[in-house]
């Protein structure tokens, strides 16, 4: 697979300002209702932007894992001579995205499924559109129209998710990525999920993740007496965009969710010996 953006690749648009949030309504919001707000203008702004990518970090589907677990663990295969993965030269991967994807590592146990994509898939090219899009049925034709066109000019070639389960802490993450061949727009669009969430200054800043200083997590806004917390985390690694998100009871363990994705991010960074 080429790394080189195809000829007449439009360049990602410059981030927009965010807009003011509306004034609250009378009455105390559902916990989950008042953070859709928050990220409701979010995929409102990214659709405008043509931020196709942050769309989908945020409400990819509905963004939630079912409560049912996985029944069969999954074992890492064992790479062979022939290396099943790994980077070129420029930082395009080659592999399987299930190769790609971390291994379900001591202490973890593979988690729910996300939707009806299970809790350990790979999608080709079509089916990984498919997924960044998500469920547009609430936009205007005008908004579609646009998320359509952003995702397109990624170019997007592969994707995979898996999602892992704390043995007896109650963590819950999901870790996404997304092959796409316009390396350009890939890290384009997380510094564009960096500026975006500090710009609308209403999520709480994460924790950073040690050797990655472009990877950034944001947590929504604190809800009082809510028992739940959450947080997601994104970052480019060449012409893979990593999205994760860590569910849990609160205090979050947000130190253990950054670990696994400093661990995804190691294992693509170099899986292997680079070709």
């Amino acid at each position: 697979m080429s790394s080189d953006v195809a000829p007449g690749t439009p360049p990602v648009p410059m981030l927009p300002a965010a807009p003011p949030l509306p004034p609250e309504t009378a009455g105390p919001a559902p916990v989950r209702s008042r953070r859709g707000l928050a990220l409701g203008l979010a995929v409102l702004v990214a659709v405008v932007a043509g931020g196709g990518v942050g769309y989908a970090v945020l409400h990819g589907k509905d963004g939630r894992t079912d409560a049912k677990p996985a029944a069969t663990p999954w074992t890492e295969p064992t790479p062979t001579a022939t290396k099943a993965f790994g980077t070129r030269s420029g930082g395009s991967h080659y592999g399987s995205p299930r190769l790609l994807l971390l291994p379900i590592p001591g202490g973890y146990l593979p988690g729910p499924d996300v939707d009806e994509y299970g809790n350990d898939v790979a999608l080709d090219a079509e089916q990984a559109q498919r997924l960044v899009k998500g469920d547009s049925r609430d936009m205007s034709a005008k908004e579609r129209k646009e998320l359509n066109e952003a995702v397109d000019s990624l170019h997007i070639e592969s994707a995979g998710m898996r999602t892992y389960t704390q043995t007896g802490g109650g963590l819950v993450v999901q870790i996404r990525i997304v092959q796409m061949r316009n390396k350009q727009a890939a890290r384009a669009e997380t510094d564009y999920f960096t500026a975006f969430t500090k710009a609308m200054g209403v999520f709480r800043t994460g924790p950073k993740v040690k050797g990655y200083p472009k990877a950034t997590c944001v947590l929504p806004p604190a809800e009082p007496g809510d028992a739940l917390d959450e947080m997601t985390c994104q970052a480019t690694e060449g012409d893979l965009m990593v999205t994760m998100t860590a569910d849990g009871p609160r205090p979050l363990a947000k130190s253990d969710a950054v670990d696994l994705l400093r661990d995804q991010l190691d294992r693509i960074k170099d899986p292997g010996m680079t070709v």
